[in-house]
């Protein structure tokens, strides 16, 4: 057997092998995959970037650098790169000079570029702001709340099987009467609820992970059970008991926050509508199909 010294430095080197390895991975379009990695991901006009290229973009800029690391993060930082390249390449074609370096470099060039391109957005008025209230009433209410429980077997050891028969016991006892606080406390593997006869409390339905989950809270009615469903490593029921609504503000407590969210949209709008002007000129082909099932998803 080991000693407790070498105990301790067989922790210490595992522990050390398992955070450089972290470190080489990054969650990207459909899966995991090594930042190291010699990867064509998209073409933008003459230019291709490579995974190489995007992981050293990020590493240089301190915003996007922990982007690496995050579900999503390195398809965020590659639309920044699409952009960025889309803008240099209009501000050349339109004989835009680069500052040097001691006057800011390629950051303030970006930056002259948009600012030359994106159009005058004339002042904003009170029509607009109070419009933009009466579309977008999510923004300014209180989120809809639902009082969730639920019935959470985990897959141990990879063992689906199991984990699947459990959870379908649990739902035939609800389906032969038996109340749903007695099943999640017999079947449930969620100590938290469990004890609570299943009980989560009420839920803000925003942000939830991931969003399928969200919508199918939303769509259950008060006193309805869900179907089976597989949520990460495990399979779960959930029941909502009681559900509050959201509650609009009035528009004169929130006046302000309307006009500062109302501008905002405005520019992003023609940002957006600029970016696809410039796409259609110079061209985005996505390369890499790990890395195109999400980029390729945006509406028009």
């Amino acid at each position: 057997m080991l000693c407790y010294r070498s105990k301790i430095l067989y922790v210490f080197v595992l522990i050390s092998v398992m955070l450089c390895l972290s470190a080489r991975l990054i969650s990207a379009g459909t899966g995991i995959i090594d930042m190291h990695e010699d990867r064509a991901l998209v073409r933008v006009h003459d230019h291709v970037i490579t995974l190489q290229e995007l992981v050293s973009f990020a590493k240089r800029a301190p915003n996007f650098n922990s982007y690496l690391q995050v579900p999503g993060g390195p398809e965020k930082i590659l639309e920044e790169m699409i952009w960025r390249r889309l803008l240099v390449l209009e501000g050349h074609d339109r004989g835009i000079p680069e500052p040097t370096e001691e006057e800011g470099g390629m950051e303030v060039y970006i930056h002259r570029v948009l600012k030359g391109l994106l159009p005058g957005l004339p002042p904003l008025t009170e029509a607009d702001a109070r419009r933009f209230y009466e579309d977008h009433p999510e923004v300014f209410s209180t989120p809809l709340m639902l009082r969730v429980f639920q019935i959470k077997v985990l897959i141990k050891n990879g063992d689906e099987a199991s984990a699947l028969a459990r959870i379908e016991s649990a739902r035939q006892a609800l389906n032969e009467g038996m109340a749903f606080g007695d099943v999640a406390r017999r079947y449930s593997d969620d100590s938290f609820s469990r004890d609570r006869g299943g009980e989560l409390g009420f839920i803000p339905m925003e942000k939830i992970d991931p969003p399928e989950l969200e919508q199918t809270l939303r769509a259950l009615t008060v006193g309805r059970i869900s179907d089976i469903v597989r949520v990460g490593r495990s399979f779960v029921i959930y029941f909502v008991k009681d559900r509050r609504e959201p509650v609009l503000d009035p528009y004169e407590q929130v006046a302000d926050v309307a006009w500062k969210k109302a501008e905002q949209d405005r520019r992003a709008s023609a940002q957006a509508r600029l970016r696809r002007k410039l796409e259609n000129k110079w061209g985005v082909k996505y390369l890499d199909p790990e890395w195109m099932s999400k980029n390729t998803e945006k509406g028009p």
